[in-house]
């Protein structure tokens, strides 16, 4: 079975702005990854579980900071999650962005599932739990995602907001004060899960911006979007989330093989069966990514070295093959479609 599980490039770049922060370069962060910063500009873009766990790594080796899944937890907002925190604000209370949040996830991250647990009272338990087939999440990530939960709770409900519990797996990583400011109560280490505990009162309680129809819209947009991520077992859907995250030197079968734990001639076997050629799957991404070099503006020249070719009367030959028209036609052309400033 393969593994296509992926990241939402909006919340890889709350990671590399935070480590920025300290500091940090992001070609230092992203150094010896598959990962190329322009990518990451992609709205709808992902990269695979294994380069966000390098990030990670070398976030943590270069900030020294081990408490630094607070950090990114405290950098959570809205627009972390894109349209899913655009829905979870429009909904009509707390309880009800809170289910979305765990509906939609995968939208954000793949590296984890929650599950809710509703008690007696009417409060509410999320419980995290990693699913990674080849590498272990770092304690860090978790902090991050449980904490980004609560501070992302605080901002839909626009007033100071605390959970009932807090609780971890793993032993503190820091001065326990650290999470306490964080929390805004106090946080039990060494636990059975990874848990987030609210009141009912606090769940039940209106939202300041919730809108109905809004709401539907970006409910609509978030079906769509989750309809569209790879399942597993399916290499052409892991490929053409993963393809628009290389650049042009590594759009190669072999890269894919390994972000895929396979072999390449499993690879091509497996593209043959669901009727796909690995070269109609990068023909494809070029095209695409030209589109969106031209529609920036790049010239010609630099357009056919982001995307590999030796000059940019290829990169004209190939736009003819594709859009019945010459890289600077179609360079023109977007130019002139472009909303007036």
């Amino acid at each position: 079975m393969l593994d296509p599980r992926t990241i939402a490039n909006a919340y890889v770049r709350t990671l590399l702005g935070v480590i920025e922060g300290y500091g940090v370069a992001a070609d230092d962060v992203l150094r010896g990854t598959r990962v190329d910063i322009a990518a990451l500009d992609a709205p709808n873009g992902r990269i695979g579980v294994e380069d966000m766990h390098r990030l990670w790594a070398h976030g943590l080796a270069l900030t020294q900071d081990p408490l630094l899944g607070l950090k990114v937890a405290e950098a959570t907002k809205p627009t972390t999650f894109r349209v899913l925190g655009l829905a979870t604000m429009s909904s009509a209370s707390l309880g009800d962005a809170l289910a979305l949040m765990l509906r939609y996830h995968r939208l954000v991250s793949e590296s984890g599932v929650m599950t809710t647990e509703t008690h007696a009272n009417g409060d509410v338990s999320v419980h995290y739990s990693a699913k990674l087939m080849r590498v272990q999440q770092f304690p860090q990530q978790v902090e991050a995602i449980v904490g980004g939960m609560c501070v992302m709770a605080r901002w839909l409900a626009e007033r100071p907001l605390a959970p009932v519990a807090v609780r971890f797996r793993h032993a503190p990583l820091g001065d326990v004060s650290a999470y306490r400011r964080l929390f805004g109560c106090d946080v039990q280490f060494n636990a059975p899960a990874h848990t987030l505990r609210f009141a009912a009162a606090d769940l039940a309680r209106r939202l300041p911006q919730a809108d109905a129809e809004l709401h539907r819209m970006h409910r609509d947009l978030l079906d769509r979007q989750l309809d569209g991520l790879p399942q597993p077992g399916h290499v052409t859907a892991f490929a053409q989330q993963w393809l628009p995250a290389q650049p042009a030197g590594r759009m190669r079968i072999p890269d894919l093989a390994a972000a895929l734990g396979m072999s390449v001639r499993a690879v091509q076997r497996q593209l043959q069966h669901e009727g796909q050629s690995w070269t109609q799957l990068v023909d494809t991404a070029r095209k695409h990514a030209l589109e969106h070099c031209l529609s920036q503006g790049l010239t010609l020249e630099a357009a056919a070295q982001h995307l590999g070719y030796h000059d940019a009367s290829s990169l004209s030959r190939a736009a003819k093959r594709w859009f019945g028209k010459t890289a600077g036609k179609v360079r023109s052309d977007a130019k002139d479609w472009r909303p007036a400033s």
